[in-house]
């Protein structure tokens, strides 16, 4: 997946966060507001653009940023561990193995 830090909804995080594991209270809140409030803007030779809400992504190079990233796609491993599947999570890095027989070719 492509710039997957930047594809992590806050909401739904937050939401991942309290009913997945538990998270409730003030540690909940340190979350919120470590994810709310970011803004960002493009400068290009010094003129800067207009500044724009971020409702999604985690900050990248951060400690929290794997660690949110890593807990917002945790259902992944369930549905690949449904599917009899082997992976590897790692941050935004995923690999999955599996083993075929390959088919006869057509003759």
């Amino acid at each position: 997946m492509s710039s997957a830090f930047d594809t992590v909804d806050h909401k739904f995080v937050l939401e991942r966060l309290c009913n997945r594991f538990g998270f409730k209270g003030q540690v909940l809140k340190c979350f919120e507001s470590y994810l709310q409030d970011r803004k960002q803007f493009v400068m290009i030779d010094g003129v800067r653009s207009i500044f724009k809400d971020l409702h999604f992504g985690v900050p990248q190079g951060s400690v929290l940023g794997p660690i949110l990233y890593s807990l917002y796609i945790s259902p992944l491993g369930d549905i690949l561990r449904h599917h009899g599947l082997e992976f590897h999570l790692y941050a935004d890095d995923t690999q999955v193995y599996f083993a075929f027989r390959p088919t006869p070719a057509e003759q």
